[in-house]
């Protein structure tokens, strides 16, 4: 008896009898160290608005941009009262100006794509009636389809992509909600049978869908003609506001989320636009 209480005295001053390997330094490193970053894109936007017409968002904002697309895209784009451009290098100071604005530069959003695929930026709505006329395809004898739309929110569906150059390509498509919700009947995700949910009506419109590549300091803008009142355009970027008609340009700028990498744009914070407006200001010092 007093052999085997020895025996458990040793045991409990030396450890457990069965020896347990110590975990890898490496392991205990991964343990220690801090969880790394999903990978995915940034994309901030903010939507300019002036009187309709106004000299700079109507006009000389497009002398300044690279047009996008090739020319049969862009042809489509303009006869549906759309223009889409890019502002690279030194940016035009009233731009710069806009962006900083109070009460000019609106609905300043910044979205994270790590999981999500797409979004849709709002630009007008919700309109009682939304109503124009559209060009489909370009080519003899093509005609304008009419469009009417009740209860409308219009806006433009982005789908960022990273590219091998650290650019990212953002995808653009107008689209439409429209009406009140409505029941569908869907096939469920393991395809085993059919589940139901509520959607509001969406209406898009792939002939106008365009993409362009964009790097850290690039701003995509897209916006309307203001002489081309019954278009999609007009839909999409014309807004009334205290009897006054006036019109707006939507601005994109894209990155990718590398981690570890340093975090060269600004926050939004709580604040409401300043990350675009600041790194325009950078960049123009």
């Amino acid at each position: 008896m007093r052999w085997a209480w020895l025996i458990v005295v040793c045991a409990s001053a030396v450890g457990c009898v069965t020896h347990r390997d110590p975990p890898p330094v490496a392991a205990v490193a991964r343990s220690l160290s801090p969880a790394v970053p999903a990978e995915g894109m940034n994309l901030e936007s903010v939507l300019l608005e002036r009187p309709i017409g106004d000299r700079f968002l109507d006009r000389d904002l497009w002398a300044a941009a690279l047009p996008v697309g090739g020319q049969e895209a862009r042809v489509l784009l303009t006869e549906n009262g759309l223009r889409a451009g890019v502002l690279t290098g030194n940016l035009p100071q009233q731009f710069q100006t806009l962006l900083e604005s109070e009460s000019e530069a609106l609905n300043a959003r910044r979205l994270t794509f790590a999981v999500r695929k797409d979004e849709v930026l709002p630009t007008t709505g919700p309109l009682e009636k939304c109503e124009f006329g559209l060009l489909t395809d370009i080519g003899p004898g093509d005609t304008r389809t009419r469009i009417t739309l009740p209860q409308a929110r219009c806006g433009v569906m982005v789908r960022p992509e990273a590219m091998a150059d650290d650019r990212v390509r953002v995808a653009c498509e107008p689209q439409i909600q429209y009406g009140d919700r409505q029941e569908f009947w869907r096939a469920s995700a393991d395809g085993t049978g059919w589940v139901k949910s509520e959607e509001v009506p969406l209406k898009t419109f792939p002939m106008l869908a365009f993409d362009v590549p964009l790097g850290r300091n690039e701003y995509l803008v897209i916006g309307w003609s203001a002489d081309q009142p019954d278009t999609i355009g007009a839909a999409l970027f014309g807004v009334s506001a205290n009897g006054q008609a006036r019109q707006r340009v939507l601005v994109i700028r894209a990155r990718q989320l590398n981690p570890g990498a340093p975090a060269d744009l600004p926050s939004l914070g709580p604040i409401r636009r300043p990350s675009i407006a600041a790194e325009a200001n950078k960049l123009a010092r």
